[in-house]
């Protein structure tokens, strides 16, 4: 069989370069805090304890001294002739406030009390960083951990074919908005990967499938005679 071609769309998705190369950190204005590129086991500011990189030497996590939002993006366009198209990431919502997270219907916006949560969406190639409506095309995370941290990493893994088209240009996004406490977001392994053309058979298959048919035929017509 000729398998589809796997092709990466985005780059630098396991922060291994030491920054955020290829990606785009927004911070909403008035607020403390940042996304880093971190190595170890404990946040760049507060100094909280995380369980360090999912693999490799760095991770992406967030980190802050008082209330903040904060947008982790990637653009990607998806190659012609792509046949589906699957998004996978580790990651951890370390909610330092303790109990459940608080997703406030104003979205991304920490001066909107009370808000403490995580996301992470795909978005249309126009949205902006914080855009929580008609720039969503999927909504793949929403909330934080629920154990006790720091948490370990979870494994996700999602198939967005049906909402991406071929030539057209989306964005990742990772973010979270915090105001009752510190909040660390913490993001590795981050990879979309397209798939070129269908699973065929190869030439030789072919021809084997094909004496296979000829000799049901001949069989058929000997019990026939």
């Amino acid at each position: 069989m000729q398998s589809a071609t796997a092709t990466p769309l985005l780059t630098n998705g396991g922060f291994e370069t030491g920054d955020f190369t290829g990606w785009t950190v927004t911070d909403l204005t008035g607020g403390s805090g940042i996304w880093s590129v971190a190595s170890g086991t404990t946040t760049p500011i507060i100094g909280n304890t995380t369980v360090g990189a999912a693999s490799g030497n760095f991770y992406a996590v967030t980190d802050q001294g008082g209330p903040g939002t904060h947008a982790l993006t990637q653009n990607f366009i998806v190659p012609i002739g792509a046949t589906s198209v699957v998004l996978s990431f580790d990651m951890f919502a370390n909610n330092q406030a303790g109990g459940a997270a608080i997703i406030n219907p104003a979205g991304l916006d920490h001066t909107q009390f009370p808000n403490q949560h995580a996301r992470v969406d795909l978005l249309s190639g126009s949205a902006t960083a914080f855009d929580t409506g008609v720039g969503v095309l999927d909504n793949l995370f929403i909330g934080a951990d629920s154990g006790a941290n720091p948490n370990g990493y979870t494994p996700y893994i999602f198939d967005i074919t049906s909402f991406i088209s071929p030539g057209g240009t989306f964005q990742i996004r990772f973010a979270e908005s915090d105001n009752q406490f510190f909040f660390n977001q913490g993001v590795d392994n981050v990879s979309v990967e397209a798939r070129i053309g269908a699973s065929v058979p190869e030439p030789t298959t072919l021809a084997l499938l094909g004496l296979g048919i000829a000799g049901v035929g001949f069989n058929r017509r000997k019990q026939l005679i």
